[in-house]
């Protein structure tokens, strides 16, 4: 892994104004610079890159980062190569990453070096297994592709990772996911006889495997690592890293149900493609979508589990999906998946299908209508049952509205009749509210941190010896004190860079949004003080209750020197 102080230091000597202005044009606007979203069309600026915090933001879809962030979502980079590019413009060396040599890892073994390991662990195998790759070549996929998507093979067996990881009692090989321990204490790989498909977040990290059966007997058919501190499987796509630049090319994503059809239809030269693990699409995949392409399709086997799959993603996505991004689904029939039908016809013909796969309001129609042919009136009743919750969760208020239509026409039914029957919340009046209950919910600690992000002159030594908590809000507020005192260059963006690699990226981004909404005209100083000195009484207090808790059913006579001298100066107070 690159060192922290690196990229600590690499953020410090970049410009992110330089770097994005070679590849989009900025205009000057005040204190910051602004141009035309490159991550989404719109007619009127509103991305915005700000040379004091070294951060860009777009309040129109949310895209935000440093210059490391920018390289990765814009050039397709991976987070390693992102980091080089940078290096050579800062006219920096890149330091040699860690040696991967299990004998000097022993004692600091951390997950994702404990991944990286077993990843050539496995691929070391698939080499030597006749069996694994019989089975590869028998799905279409050569070499290049199996090297390309670094495709492993776990054997049969319960402890073949003895051979790579010599303290196989290291707990961090359980906390990886790689081992599992039993009720009874033994120890066993989680994997075994498996094509392994490594997964990586968007940063290009190694964060955990997908196991596929080659015994079609064997259950389940996908195995995933577990939840890790590294893993969550309902933030991460398959295949997303690799895909991004043909995500952009192409102007549209595919969804498919699998890993291996991400790679066999890379093996087709189809490389928009992603996959979930072993989740129905979130919310939160959705978003991270947008952020490429404003055209999402989900293609589904045409089985009854395909069916279910489609449905639920739907449902995840309402929330979602604004005005500017189109949903849509593509079934293909009951004897095929993305792979067999582009091997039986063509590529050609299987992106013919994408383009004109069903958009969302249609697919919910021909769902709703499948079983239900609405020729009674109690029939209409319960179409509307149905589909009302569904509105209600449509984000897109121009979409809602011509889905109403839509559905007007097809009950025979007048707008103000559909309103009077079909009860959904006002979109013009969600995002104000919700904006303002943010504000209001920040906590003291929160602001500290915002406050001190924005300007790290503000710490004192003494901030680190506050008695903070456990809370999420005051570790962050530990994190943010410990960096910044014992960095001495730092900036905004080098600060979420450090932040981002020990807290969940949705609690990040939401500190993110409010430091990049700050007005740079108000003045945080006095605020920020009275910030720490509310603090700091409210750990007194707290303190204080505790201590007096602890003594108040004891005698005077046993009360220790130290809680006598306590009782009189509070009751001088």
């Amino acid at each position: 892994m690159i060192p922290e102080s690196f990229i600590n230091e690499l953020l410090n000597r970049v410009d992110v104004v330089d770097i994005i202005d070679k590849r989009v044009p900025l205009k000057k606007a005040g204190a910051n610079f602004v141009a035309c979203c490159p991550f989404h069309q719109e007619k009127t600026p509103s991305f915005s890159v700000s040379p004091s915090k070294q951060f860009y933001h777009c309040f129109g879809c949310g895209a935000h980062g440093s210059a490391i962030g920018f390289l990765i979502d814009h050039d397709g980079l991976n987070f390693i190569d992102a980091v080089h590019e940078l290096a050579k413009v800062a006219g920096l060396t890149v330091p040699n990453q860690i040696d991967e040599k299990p004998e000097k890892k022993k004692e600091n073994l951390v997950l994702e070096d404990a991944l990286i390991l077993a990843k050539k662990y496995y691929q070391t195998k698939l080499k030597g297994s006749p069996l694994a790759i019989k089975y590869l070549k028998s799905r279409g996929l050569t070499g290049e592709i199996a090297k390309e998507f670094s495709i492993g093979f776990a054997p049969e067996g319960w402890n073949n990772l003895n051979e790579v990881f010599k303290d196989y009692d290291n707990d961090a090989l359980i906390k990886s996911g790689l081992i599992v321990k039993n009720d009874k204490g033994k120890r066993y790989d989680r994997f075994r006889n498996r094509i392994m498909f490594p997964i990586y977040n968007a940063k290009g990290q190694l964060v955990g495997f997908g196991g596929r059966v080659i015994d079609e007997n064997d259950t389940p058919k996908y195995y995933n690592s577990p939840e890790t501190a590294l893993f969550q499987k309902s933030y991460e796509l398959y295949g997303l890293l690799a895909a991004r630049k043909a995500i952009r090319e192409k102007g549209y994503v595919l969804v498919v149900e699998g890993y291996m059809d991400v790679v066999s239809l890379a093996q087709h030269n189809i490389r928009n493609v992603v996959a979930t693990l072993g989740t129905a699409t979130t919310n939160f995949h959705i978003k991270k979508l947008m952020r490429y392409t404003p055209e999402i399709i989900f293609c589904f086997d045409g089985d009854n589990a395909g069916k279910s799959a489609a449905w639920r993603a739907m449902n995840n996505s309402l929330t979602s999906v604004t005005d500017e991004v189109q949903l849509k689904f593509l079934f293909l029939s009951d004897q095929h998946d993305p792979d067999s039908y582009v091997r039986e016809n063509s590529k050609e013909q299987f992106e013919g299908l994408a383009k004109n796969a069903t958009p969302l309001t249609e697919y919910v129609i021909q769902y709703l209508t499948q079983n239900n042919d609405l020729t009674s009136q109690e029939a209409r009743v319960k179409f509307l049952n149905e589909v009302e919750p569904i509105m209600d969760e449509m984000a897109s208020s121009k979409l809602a509205f011509l889905f109403k239509k839509r559905i007007s026409v097809l009950l025979d039914l007048t707008l103000n009749e559909i309103d009077n029957l079909i009860k959904v919340k006002n979109k013009k009046t969600l995002k104000a509210p919700m904006q303002q209950l943010k504000r209001q919910t920040t906590s003291v600690v929160k602001r500290f941190v915002i406050l001190l992000i924005l300007n790290p002159k503000l710490i004192e030594k003494s901030d680190k010896d506050i008695s903070w908590g456990e809370s999420l809000d005051e570790q962050l507020a530990q994190a943010c004190i410990l960096k910044i005192l014992v960095d001495e260059n730092h900036n905004t963006a080098s600060i979420f860079h450090y932040l981002s690699n020990r807290f969940d990226n949705d609690f990040i981004d939401e500190i993110k949004s409010q430091v990049l909404n700050f007005d740079e005209e108000i003045s945080p100083i006095n605020e920020f003080i009275g910030l720490r000195e509310k603090i700091k009484q409210s750990k007194l207090q707290a303190s204080n209750k505790s201590k007096l808790d602890a003594i108040k059913h004891k005698s005077f006579d046993t009360l220790t020197p130290e809680e006598k001298k306590f009782l009189k100066e509070f009751t001088k107070r």
